[in-house]
């Protein structure tokens, strides 16, 4: 059996996923252009480690059990959007009251201070990832591979973010874009507030959505 046909589409699905602007690209790029390269590579490291669990959780299954548990999956989804909408007040906070970046306050709170704990509940507080990954290796994944492609699929994902999250570090912690911040710092962390505010707001509703339907 040839896998590594497989092995490619899995490979050149994830790394168009990353590619698509939301809360991981959003938590990296404000700890490395507001703090540091050192911060938004820590940033990186957390949404990789997170995002490796919820693969290797889908790959066990229970991205299924989440949907076959629609009260839970729905509790964390809403646990998810509580989380993106605190992120979004913080955010839109620090940009009304930011006069510049050294005297503005943490926009993360306490996780300002802790960048790989931000990156990995950011991409934690997500459990649509375990459903997604279960959808997608229910297509892409052969009928039983051996072990050695579960690891495979593992250490390409791994390989595939800290790739793009870290570019995403290292492009925006550069003197020239960290200067560029600097002066535009309220509105690039207003945009960010209002982006998770949008995407807190999203899923929050499609969980009312999917309790209305169950209503008579």
């Amino acid at each position: 059996m040839d896998l590594l046909p497989h092995l490619a589409a899995l490979a050149g699905m994830h790394l168009l996923m990353a590619m698509v602007p939301g809360p991981n690209t959003v938590v990296v790029s404000h700890f490395s252009a507001a703090r540091s390269r050192r911060h938004g590579l820590a940033a990186m490291a957390g949404v990789v480690l997170a995002s490796l669990l919820w693969v290797a959780l889908s790959l066990a299954g229970i991205g299924l059990l989440l949907l076959e548990a629609g009260a839970l999956y729905r509790l964390l989804r809403l646990l998810g959007a509580a989380y993106l909408l605190y992120v979004a007040f913080r955010l839109l906070r620090s940009a009304l009251r930011r006069q510049d970046a050294a005297t503005a306050p943490p926009a993360l709170g306490w996780l300002g201070q802790r960048p790989f704990a931000a990156g990995l509940v950011t991409t934690l507080s997500n459990p649509k990832s375990a459903v997604f990954w279960t959808s997608v290796f229910a297509i892409a994944l052969p009928a039983a591979p051996p072990a050695w492609f579960y690891a495979a699929v593992i250490a390409v994902i791994a390989v595939q973010s800290a790739f793009w999250y870290g570019l995403v570090a290292l492009l925006l912690s550069t003197g020239l874009a960290r200067q560029g911040y600097a002066r535009i710092a309220r509105w690039l962390d207003g945009l960010a507030g209002l982006a998770m505010l949008g995407l807190g707001i999203k899923l929050g509703d499609e969980v009312r959505r999917e309790l209305a339907l169950r209503l008579p």
